[in-house]
């Protein structure tokens, strides 16, 4: 009986040595994985960021005067906005950044626009006012989903109105025949009502006769050229890369590689597009471009979201610092703008940039153009 008790007790050591140390290694790797899933935190106010419960989601960053603009307008004030966009002069970009504000303030209450087109009936600032505010209210017609989650009546209603701007923004390019903006709003009707390729390039061709580095256009431009519109990937690149490749110095557009590489990404989000070999190449171009600029740019703070994504995603840690610094504590901007939450998918963005940079010691960013 005895040495039945010393087999069995024998068997249950062997046992444990064998099964203990294998529980401890799994409970291990559980411990692992379920820590690798846990939410990443910070406490923002450790290194001087916005916490998530402020972030502004409407804005890209802030801009004063054109919130006073649409205040004044939507209160009634056309005058104001009318002058806003004249001291534009021949910025044709600026002027089309303005126009954007004053183009929102009309989609949501467009009284002020009759008022002032009924005291200027002659007046093409005022005409492309109203033009693009019947795009705008096409795109809210639409929503933001994709093609597949948008209903009929919704895809009804959007092509109605963009074929109702179509002859607005034909008097309104009448009425000034050298601004480009009549021909930009047409952009995106065209991108919307589906025309061929040719007859998008015939569009094109009339915006870049009179604005051939117009940024707004173009980022529009690159819009149809993508593969969720009427374009490819390829189309889409190639257009980023003639833009980009011709900007004059002082220009942004540089930045519409990193663009292309975002809807890439979107578009194909198990793709490692992020790792392609121009991806870091066209992030140093658009930090070079952004050192060139003036502080106050009109398009800065939509530039720097899109750098503080990709230097997030090819893991630059010490630039996106800089760049998630910069923005503050706006979230209104592509990429984050793609998400259904646009300030969960910055903060997460930003959280575990600040992380990956504190556990690397805080580096400095370091010489652009080598090896990371």
């Amino acid at each position: 009986m005895n040495v039945l008790i010393d087999i069995a007790g024998a068997g249950a050591l062997a046992y444990a040595a064998v099964t203990v140390p294998r529980n401890a290694r799994k409970a291990r790797v559980l411990r692992a994985e379920a820590k690798a899933k846990a939410p990443v935190n910070i406490d923002p106010a450790r290194y001087g960021l916005v916490p998530a419960a402020r972030l502004d989601s409407r804005f890209a960053g802030p801009d004063p005067e054109a919130d006073a603009v649409a205040a004044a307008a939507l209160a009634g004030d056309w005058r104001r906005a009318a002058g806003y966009l004249a001291a534009a002069g021949r910025d044709w970009d600026l002027r089309w950044y303005r126009l954007g504000i004053l183009v929102h303030a009309a989609a949501e209450d467009d009284a002020w626009v009759k008022a002032w087109r009924t005291a200027y009936p002659g007046d093409p600032s005022a005409a492309l006012v109203h033009a693009d505010a019947l795009v705008v209210l096409a795109g809210k017609v639409r929503g933001a989903k994709s093609a597949k989650h948008t209903t009929a009546e919704q895809f009804e209603g959007f092509h109605r109105l963009l074929a109702e701007a179509l002859p607005a923004c034909q008097e309104a390019a009448w009425m000034a025949p050298e601004d480009p903006g009549p021909w930009v709003a047409q952009l995106t009707i065209a991108r919307g009502l589906g025309w061929s390729n040719d007859d998008f390039r015939a569009l094109w061709a009339e915006v870049t006769a009179r604005d051939p580095h117009h940024f707004g256009a173009h980022a529009s431009a690159l819009q149809y050229w993508c593969a969720k519109w009427q374009g490819s990937h390829e189309l889409m690149y190639a257009f980023a890369e003639r833009a980009a490749a011709s900007a004059p110095a002082g220009s942004l557009l540089p930045v519409l590689r990193l663009e292309a590489l975002m809807e890439h990404s979107f578009r194909d989000p198990q793709a490692p597009v992020y790792n392609q070999p121009f991806a870091q190449a066209a992030v140093d171009a658009t930090l070079d471009a952004v050192d060139r600029v003036p502080a106050g740019h009109h398009r800065l703070p939509a530039v720097r979201h899109l750098l503080a994504d990709a230097l997030f995603r090819t893991e630059r840690y010490a630039e996106a610092v800089e760049q998630f610094r910069a923005v503050g504590g706006y979230v209104g901007s592509a990429p984050w703008t793609y998400s259904a939450d646009p300030v969960k998918a910055f903060v997460f963005a930003r959280t575990n940039t600040f992380v990956a940079w504190e556990k690397a010691g805080r580096p400095a960013p370091g010489p652009r153009g080598g090896t990371r």
